[in-house]
């Protein structure tokens, strides 16, 4: 009893130990204003202080918090503006308190940026030849600065129990860290190359030479995994290939006992080889990267795939190299299969970014897998966000990191202590080049000249009629998603519509109509889809218009819902009879005469009727056309030259195809409907010289990875995705090791509609996921925030 009154004190005193070791970072270090790291990790007073030295990225995003911070100011003001603050329960003290607050803080921030000049710099030609995790780079972080932005992690309760979770932890952490950070001076320089294994027929370039020389080093360590996050095209196959076959001549480290897993065996397993597990369409790939690299005999290949498929273990066990794809690896998880009754030597994932949700069941199937090595092979391991990475850690055991309370706490805890933590990781773990650095480094001089062209299409005036009145509708509910969200959370965010804008009478007229009926965010999602199919083709909305055109709309609840408040929502200035009928034009308005604002109804039935020519499938889009101009003026008419059109949805892919007919030109379609056997017809199709195949369309989400389509040497992307990665990926299909030609990406691009919004948040994406895989900081959010909704429905403030 007498100890219970103390952990209620600690409770009440927690605030001040959070901010206890502020005031006293500054006067243990306070001359490390050259380091922009130090000065996250040693803040000094900045009011009034000396200039600080600091990198061009520590300041931006310095400025972009003085800038969150100033966005919100203006909303807290414009709320006790525009808002009655006697009718809050608190008479506005709560709001007014934040005032003072945020006040305080921006100009707190404004000071901090102001003293801030960015450092000069100007890269040597040693600084472009390291590949940025150099451990002798002495400009990088000590293992004192490590552990001191370690020690500032405070926990979240103070008690008895709690501190000491906490301070082991904290210890587990360190020693893991410094277990990491010590092996860098092991680590193969950046001259430094592999012995090429004997039972390799082709020759290695020199910097898949130095990746086989850090690929042995890393199955030499704790643990005995990493990432090669190469860029696409740049022979990460080839170089795994090599690893394995230089393995199997050397037993590198042939003790196996020792190993990584952290799962007692239910029973003696077999020792296997290596498993590569990866999409389907690369199965094909991978045995035949193996057959004409490699000399007769050096590996047993097995493909784990079909219906014959081995149900023993032995029979998968005498292999050196066995192939199989993710589905089956999940299916054999579920069941206890044979995959997971062998201790594989090695266990590589091909396309590792699949397994990115460390939710999902492919990923808990990979990482339930018995083996003494593991790898992570994919061109881009960061797609959306940081939690990308804990997946691939969870598979590579890297402990304690592949626990999710310890990454959340420790990694991922929006600090830039838990950022230089992850970066620590990765310099271990993570071998990263990109084309344009092996380029500068004249390591890459076989490759040919890649240039990107944006093709601007302009919208007919009947679609853009069609454009026009699904935005109208899409402001109208993402304006009354915001009154909702606004009214729910005492929302800072909204922005009022301008009262004469055509949303704006629209939602007024909703509200009336509803009863202000809830508006679901999947429903905004919907409509912005609807957005993107106008962009490519009218046509493909029609039978969403369309009762009896049913067959695509019973697989889209959501759109059916969407249409029906279309159909029934009225503008007109008075209180009108809702209409009953859908697309019917035998219904004559009884209510008087028509106002300014038709009914919604009516303008479906004139401009979004199914039976305008607009929604003809047979007729070309402007985009189709531009489309097909492209092909004609810079592929066709040259001699030999060959295309991949890109796209995310097939219906898209089937109008290409229709016009090719029409023009009579051979194509071949790759999609996620062609079964897997099938595939590599396809592909030798287009790579064959001799072939009259001029054009592949490509599924982008289907055969955007892995493919190697070097026959090809121009690439249409037809539509933007909202992950830009996948379209990195696609263009890495042609611009790889072993093309020959000049390389031309086309990117079609609707002015003035949501695919140039879009393709502003394609860039932020691709920003972080530099930002990561350089050691940067970010603190950029993946998913769609209001503001993103606001640009991409043009209603930004």
């Amino acid at each position: 009893m007498p100890r219970s009154p103390k952990p209620v004190g600690e409770v009440k005193k927690s605030p001040n130990p959070r901010k206890s070791p502020k005031p006293k970072v500054p006067k243990d270090e306070p001359q490390t204003v050259s380091n922009s790291i130090k000065q996250y990790l040693a803040p000094p007073s900045y009011p009034n202080q000396e200039v600080v030295y600091v990198k061009k990225h520590v300041r931006e995003n310095e400025l972009m918090k003085l800038e969150t911070l100033k966005a919100d100011l203006k909303n807290i003001r414009y709320l006790l503006e525009e808002m009655d603050v006697d009718s809050l329960p608190d008479g506005g003290r709560m709001l007014i308190t934040r005032l003072s607050n945020l006040e305080e803080q921006v100009r707190h921030q404004g000071d901090k940026v102001a003293n801030m000049v960015v450092e000069p710099d100007n890269p040597t030609a040693a600084d472009i030849a390291r590949d940025g995790f150099d451990a002798k780079d002495k400009k990088g972080l000590t293992w004192d600065e490590i552990q001191k932005a370690s020690n500032a992690v405070q926990p979240r309760m103070f008690g008895k129990q709690a501190m000491a979770t906490h301070m082991a932890e904290r210890n587990l952490i360190l020693d893991r860290l410094r277990d990491l950070y010590e092996s860098l001076a092991s680590r193969p320089a950046d001259s430094s190359q592999a012995r090429a294994p004997r039972g390799l027929a082709s020759s290695l370039m020199p910097h898949q030479l130095h990746a086989l020389a850090w690929l042995r080093w890393r199955e030499t360590q704790r643990p005995r995994a990493g990432i090669l996050a190469d860029d696409m095209g740049l022979g990460k196959t080839i170089t795994m290939i090599a690893l394995i076959v230089s393995d199997k001549e050397d037993r590198i480290d042939d003790d196996d006992e020792d190993s990584d897993d952290d799962y007692p065996a239910k029973g003696k397993l077999l020792r296997g080889g290596t498993l590569v597990v990866c999409p389907a369409s690369l199965m094909q790939q991978w045995a035949g990267e193996v057959a004409k690299h490699c000399r007769p005999h050096a590996l047993a290949v097995e493909l784990h795939h079909g219906a014959a498929r081995a149900a023993q273990p032995a029979r998968l066990a005498q292999h050196d190299l066995v192939l199989t794809t993710y589905n089956i690896m999940q299916r054999d998880n579920e069941k206890n299969g044979v995959l997971m009754r062998v201790r594989w030597r090695r266990v590589i994932l091909d396309e590792a970014h699949i397994v990115r949700n460390h939710k999902s069941a492919t990923c808990a199937a990979v990482s339930a897998l018995r083996a003494a090595r593991r790898w992570c092979l994919t061109g881009t391991p960061v797609q959306n966000k940081d939690l990308d990475l804990f997946a691939l850690l969870k598979f590579l055991k890297c402990s304690p990191f592949d626990d999710l309370t310890m990454w959340k706490k420790w990694i991922d805890n929006k600090s830039l202590g838990g950022q230089e933590r992850l970066n620590t990781i990765m310099q271990c773990l993570l071998l990263r080049r990109t084309k344009v650095q092996l380029q500068q480094r004249g390591q890459l001089a076989c490759l040919p000249q890649r240039t990107a062209h944006q093709r601007e299409v302009t919208l007919s005036q009947a679609e853009m009629n069609v454009y026009q009145k699904v935005l109208v509708f899409s402001k109208t509910l993402f304006a009354q998603f915001l009154h909702q969200r606004a009214e729910k959370n005492a929302d800072a965010n909204f922005t009022a519509p301008a009262k004469d804008s055509a949303y704006a009478k629209m939602h007024k007229k909703m509200i009336a109509l509803q009863g202000a009926k809830p508006v679901k965010s999947h429903e905004i999602l919907v409509l912005l889809l609807r957005l993107r199919q106008v962009c490519c083709h009218c046509g493909l909305i029609a039978a969403m218009l369309d009762e009896d055109a049913a067959p695509d709309t019973q697989d889209d609840p959501a759109g059916q819902d969407l249409l029906a408040e279309l159909n029934k929502l009225s503008i007109e200035d008075g209180n009108k009879s809702k209409r009953k009928s859908r697309m019917s034009d035998a219904d004559e308005d009884d209510e008087g005469p028509a106002q300014e604002g038709t009914t919604a109804a009516e303008a479906i039935r004139s401009v979004l009727s199914p039976n305008n020519p607009v929604f003809q499938l047979t007729r070309m889009s402007s985009k189709i056309k531009a489309v097909m101009d492209c092909l004609h003026n810079e592929v066709f008419s040259k001699k030999g030259d060959k295309a991949v059109v890109v796209s995310q949805w097939t219906s898209v892919l089937r109008l290409v195809e229709s016009e090719l007919q029409a023009a009579r030109v051979r194509s071949v379609t790759l999609s996620g409907s062609v079964p897997v056997p099938a595939r590599p017809p396809l592909i030798n199709a287009l790579n064959d010289p001799n072939s009259d195949v001029k054009v592949m369309l490509l599924s982008l989400c289907a055969g955007g990875v892995g493919l190697n389509l070097c026959g090809a040497n121009h690439l249409l992307l037809l539509d933007p995705h909202w992950n830009p990665q996948l379209e990195e990926q696609a263009q890495d299909r042609i611009y790889r090791v072993g093309q020959k030609k000049d390389v031309n990406i086309y990117r079609f691009m609707c002015v003035d509609t949501v695919e140039q919004s879009i393709r502003k948040l394609q860039e932020a994406k691709l920003e972080l996921a530099e930002n990561v895989l350089t050691g940067a900081k970010n603190t950029n959010n993946s998913k769609l925030t209001i503001e993103d909704l606001r640009v991409l429905f043009n209603m930004g403030s």
